[in-house]
């Protein structure tokens, strides 16, 4: 009988064990499908928006609030737009404190990690002509970045009023790279600012072009990378590494169709120059299949 007891015994505590275990595995996927969803939400950029709180900027991702303090200036001779456009926004400054009247726009992207500086374009207008220098800036992570941070970027760039609406476009490292022509009067340029209209884009250094044009690529500032690359490929179009990353970021921008076109034009290019196809990426072979 005794025997008899612990053998019951033995079979109730097994089948309680297996019913554990299954009450348990069957609670497991809707954990990993919370977590699932969760991580979606986080890799949606489309979530981010920002606005301005009296001084402050304020990036908001997903319920989640970060600000940017001092960024915003409102005085007697100084006054800031925020531009919203579909990948980031730019803030323009507007100053009319002298005789040289002056505009500062600064281009931004944002993602949950938060804002980044994409380039600077000053705009100064005055008795002797005008001023445009565009210059962009890699890896400019706006924590703890202020107004007076936005002045310092490009102090060292050459300053020359000129009597033609004339532009110049210089990379991170202050290399002159580019030459803007527009189709307008000085003065109408810069009251019409931002809206630039017409523009001849001359690139003078393609290498220097191209290596911001993949900065931007990796950054995801897709869109502008691609304008870049499309006016490289323009005026120089034996460039191949051009037609590479043009190819990238069309993917990226889920222009399949596009992409597959610009990677075999790259691969005609290098077979055509006699290149080393070891150096073709094996995402070249795998995307255009």
């Amino acid at each position: 009988m005794k025997y008899l007891l612990l053998i019951c015994f033995f079979v109730l505590f097994s089948a309680s064990c297996e019913n554990l275990k299954k009450e348990k595995t069957a609670k497991t996927p809707i954990t990993k499908q919370k977590t699932h969803v969760q991580g979606l939400n986080k890799e949606n950029p489309s979530k981010c928006k920002v606005q301005i709180q009296n001084q402050d900027l304020v990036l908001i991702c997903n319920g989640k609030e970060t600000i940017y303090k001092y960024l915003i200036i409102n005085e007697m001779s100084l006054s800031t737009e925020l531009i919203q456009n579909d990948d980031g926004f730019s803030l323009l400054y507007e100053s009319n404190a002298s005789a040289t009247k002056s505009k500062e726009k600064f281009d931004f992207i944002y993602s949950l990690n938060g804002l980044i500086l994409i380039s600077k374009e000053i705009v100064k207008f005055g008795k002797d002509g005008l001023i445009l220098n565009k210059l962009f800036v890699d890896n400019y992570d706006m924590s703890q970045k202020t107004y007076d941070d936005l002045q310092a970027i490009g102090n060292s760039l050459k300053e020359e009023f000129n009597k033609k609406p004339i532009g110049f476009v210089y990379n991170s490292k202050n290399i002159l790279f580019a030459k803007m022509t527009y189709k307008s009067y000085p003065e109408d340029l810069y009251v019409d600012y931002p809206k630039l209209g017409n523009v001849d884009f001359k690139i003078i250094n393609v290498e220097s072009a191209n290596n911001q044009a993949f900065s931007l690529e990796k950054i995801q500032d897709n869109n502008f990378s691609k304008s870049l690359l499309k006016e490289i490929i323009s005026q120089y179009p034996d460039r191949t590494v051009a037609f590479l990353n043009l190819a990238d970021v069309d993917w990226a921008l889920a222009n399949k169709e596009d992409a597959k076109k610009n990677y075999n034009l790259y691969l005609f290019l290098m077979k055509k120059q006699k290149k080393d196809l070891s150096k073709v990426p094996q995402r070249v072979y795998d995307r255009i299949k």
